[in-house]
């Protein structure tokens, strides 16, 4: 695949976690090194937007993937990981969050965990239309004061705290 989607994992993968970065971390045809170790277990499949090509590459690869898929998104990216969702619920076990209330204005660091709060309220008929589908919806990472987030929200992807829950939560999916 060209850069704007990078698929790394093992013959034997358990699963494919889908991101949908909107910062296009994964830039260099590369995933961040904090997502490496991930990739002994699971597909990760990065997908950088906005990228021309990206949505198109991305529902190719759909087209043919095994579940279970988990797909993570952040910020202005949390829409497009529930239409995915939607688009392939048959094969998509959950859709994991980071910072969605980042995606429609800004967000302070110290509010980020109410404004996901209140972004949940206001998707709640997508949500539990998806839940009724068997797609698990869920923020696992808001953004936070301090020396280890001194970025505004979203908090990155890359982030070793998201990669840490992250990987907490596909462990808990996968038992």
């Amino acid at each position: 695949m060209p850069e704007s989607i990078v698929r790394q994992g093992p013959p034997n993968a358990v699963g494919t976690v889908v991101v949908l970065d909107p910062s296009g971390a994964a830039s260099h045809g590369e995933l961040p090194a904090t997502w490496r170790e991930l990739t002994n277990r699971w597909t990760v499949v990065w997908c950088r937007l906005p990228a021309d090509d990206s949505a198109s590459q991305l529902a190719q690869y759909m087209r043919g993937v095994e579940g279970p898929v988990d797909v993570v998104a952040s910020g202005a990216s949390s829409v497009a990981a529930m239409v995915l969702g939607e688009r392939y619920h048959d094969v998509i076990r959950s859709v994991l969050l980071v910072d969605p209330a980042a995606g429609e204005a800004p967000v302070d660091p110290a509010t980020a965990k109410i404004a996901d709060e209140l972004w949940m309220r206001r998707e709640a008929d997508r949500v539990n239309a998806l839940a009724e589908q068997g797609v698990q919806v869920r923020v696992i990472a808001h953004s936070f004061e301090g020396d280890r987030d001194r970025r505004d929200p979203p908090l990155p992807l890359g982030h070793p705290d998201v990669v840490k829950v992250l990987r907490a939560q596909l462990v808990s999916q996968s038992a």
